[in-house]
């Protein structure tokens, strides 16, 4: 009986994961891309920008063929100094930015995407916004001192929720044999062998 009680237990607990990680993840849906960037400076001696990190965004729009940009991750180098990204902003905060990642080339629209650093940013307030030129001639961020340069993004696999969920319960399921399988060995009996 207890252990029907037992495998009853289990089963409920492996429903009830498996259900609350699909629900959580169908809502949130999210991909991850790792960026870069790096834009050359217009003067002679002058230092360029780079960055890199993590975008997070929502599913691809496939009507529109796009993702909108929910998160960031990353630093950005500029003047040789090295900045934390802190946070995205909201659309239409800084340089008209929309937030949206293109699934084809140009990679950004014009407006782009904005976001917050540790330091000075290009306003002298932290805010920093990449976009795609109106003149098709590259990327660039809203900055007077930098001239165009490269923007590239990898898409970073998420597993799916259904594998997480369903590797927990493989776990959970092993944890509990392994522990019947000692608690049956402590139960049983020795034989004493005489030579």
């Amino acid at each position: 009986m207890k252990l029907v009680k037992k495998l009853g237990i289990v089963t409920a607990s492996a429903v009830i994961g498996i259900t609350g990680v699909g629900a959580s993840s169908a809502a949130q849906a999210v991909q991850l891309f790792d960026f870069q960037y790096s834009f050359p400076s217009y003067e002679a001696n002058g230092t360029g920008i780079s960055a890199s990190g993590t975008l997070t965004t929502t599913d691809l729009d496939p009507i529109k063929n796009n993702y909108t940009i929910t998160g960031i991750s990353g630093t950005r180098k500029a003047q040789g100094i090295t900045e934390t990204i802190v946070g995205l902003l909201s659309p239409a905060t800084y340089g008209i930015n929309d937030n949206l990642l293109n699934a084809s080339t140009p990679l950004l629209t014009q407006n782009g995407f904005s976001y917050l650093v540790s330091g000075s940013g290009e306003d002298g307030n932290g805010n920093v916004n990449v976009f795609y030129s109106s003149f098709n001639e590259g990327y660039s961020e809203l900055s007077s001192n930098v001239d165009y340069g490269s923007f590239s993004v990898i898409p970073r696999p998420v597993p799916e929720p259904y594998t997480l969920g369903g590797s927990l319960v493989a776990l959970g399921f092993g944890w509990w044999m392994k522990r019947k399988q000692a608690v049956a060995y402590q139960k049983k009996p020795y034989k004493n062998i005489y030579l």
